[in-house]
């Protein structure tokens, strides 16, 4: 009897250990945001699972809630996740994050100093802090911040940009013209650096050169409405926009035609795949820097049942555009 309950108990903690995994894949982050609330919710509840998976519950959790806005409940998780893991250096960033988002500037800046006591080669971190000190109007640390930034990742489209926001503000437009260039030189799809320098151009009454910019923004990223504001201003917005509805179109129907199956490719409405992620949410998970590369290789939004096809370099740019479209109400 004894060997026989043995057995049973034995079989019941291999069957618990696949679950247990699900949940925790689930709280990392999965595409429905309730799914994923309530995977990180039943971890931190559940007592069979130790300190450091509830730290990461807790951290992740936190993401989850700043993502939807819950900024202050999200704050509460990511201090219990640093309470748990004094050294968690992503609940110290997710804490700088959320709190920069409710205008905490001082605890923001307290909270991604000590992110980057704990991961000093971290550039990503001094780009975050960077920006934290450009809102603040410091202009001189975000500078130092974003330099070392890019001597820590000299490919980091973002530092330059970025760098480039706060040398403008300071009265270096050429090293803010050489920033942006520079960004756009890594990354030749990066829609904000197009604008940014865009927005120089014209400031400086280079109209040719700031209308082939905005538009070249525009047309990566239909949700730009400084870019269009813009135009409007250089009395060239009609053919960006025809331009622009084109292509939205057109990724929409090649959406429909290879993506649909699956996804849910709309502004409403659930996937038909629950493992394949709603078209809504890419442009909020992937940035446009970040999406047009997996894109291209098939796998942005990867599930069991994805179909193999080949999308040309302008097809891509469509379907990003379409994707971005999604976030302006159009």
């Amino acid at each position: 009897m004894k060997r026989k309950v043995a057995i049973a108990l034995l079989l019941l903690a291999v069957s618990l250990r696949p679950a247990a995994a699900d949940l925790i894949d689930e709280c990392r982050g999965h595409p429905w945001p309730d799914v994923q609330l309530r995977a990180c919710t039943e971890i931190i509840a559940n007592p069979s699972f130790d300190l450091d998976a509830k730290a990461l519950a807790y951290r992740y959790r936190g993401d989850a809630r700043t993502d939807a806005g819950a900024f202050q409940r999200a704050i509460a998780d990511f201090s219990e996740s640093i309470r748990l893991r004094p050294d968690n250096v992503p609940a110290f960033a997710g804490r700088a994050r959320a709190g920069f988002s409710i205008g905490n500037l001082a605890d923001a800046l307290g909270d991604y100093g000590e992110a980057i006591r704990l991961s000093p080669a971290a550039a990503n971190l001094y780009i975050a802090r960077g920006h934290v000190y450009l809102s603040q109007g410091n202009l001189d640390a975000s500078i130092r911040d974003l330099t070392e930034a890019i001597r820590l990742d000299p490919r980091s489209a973002t530092a330059f940009n970025n760098r480039g926001l706060a040398l403008r503000k300071k009265g270096d437009l050429d090293g803010a013209a050489q920033d942006y260039s520079t960004a756009i030189a890594i990354n030749p799809i990066y829609a904000l650096a197009y604008e940014n320098r865009g927005y120089l151009q014209e400031a400086r009454g280079q109209r040719n050169d700031a209308i082939g910019d905005l538009r070249q923004a525009l047309l990566l990223d239909p949700s730009l409405v400084g870019a269009r504001d813009a135009l409007r201003r250089l009395r060239s917005w009609q053919p960006i926009a025809i331009e622009s509805d084109r292509r939205i179109r057109e990724g929409q129907a090649l959406a429909e035609s290879n993506c649909s199956g699956c996804h849910a490719i709309g502004a409403q409405g659930r996937s038909a795949n629950g493992n394949a992620p709603m078209f809504r949410n890419l442009s909020r998970l992937y940035t446009l820097l970040a999406l047009r590369e997996p894109i291209t290789r098939g796998i942005a939004a990867p599930h069991d049942q994805m179909p193999q096809f080949v999308l040309s370099d302008e097809q891509i740019d469509m379907i990003v555009a379409y994707i971005n479209s999604l976030s302006t109400g159009r």
